[in-house]
């Protein structure tokens, strides 16, 4: 593999890890959670990182740390943050929050109907106790 070609695969993998983060930045925000939770998701997150960056070290470079893969991979990472990040995690953010939001009103107004339903089927199950106990002779 050419060096350039190995330089854009790195820098394509810093774009990727990056975008990887900012799913986990948005779910973070469309559904807040304790610093413990954060922590675990960074630590997962970090773990699978490193690994895969390793593993691709491995099978590209013989497992031998290149200071221009290194920084092919930052150049990745700070490029798609510069030129993306945030367009997209306000989209995408403003897009699922508004779809949660649709989600808990259909669910409460499911919620009121299914309500009403059952408060008349216990008023007909009433009438028609009443009816029984009016039939019967005591």
């Amino acid at each position: 593999m050419t060096e350039g070609f190995l330089f854009l695969s790195f820098f394509l993998f810093g774009v990727a890890a990056f975008l990887g983060y900012d799913g986990i930045r948005i779910l973070r925000r469309v559904f807040p959670h304790g610093i413990l939770w954060i922590a675990g998701e960074d630590f997962l997150y970090w773990t699978v990182t490193g690994s895969c960056f390793f593993l691709r070290l491995c099978q590209e470079n013989n497992g031998r740390i290149r200071g221009y893969l290194l920084l092919a991979v930052v150049l990745g990472a700070v490029s798609y943050y510069a030129l993306f990040s945030r367009f997209l995690m306000r989209f995408l953010t403003r897009g699922i929050i508004s779809m949660k939001n649709r989600l808990k009103k259909m669910k409460k107004a499911a919620t009121i109907r299914m309500n009403k339903l059952h408060v008349k089927k216990k008023q007909q199950r009433s009438e028609k106790d009443n009816e029984c106990e009016e039939e019967t002779p005591r």
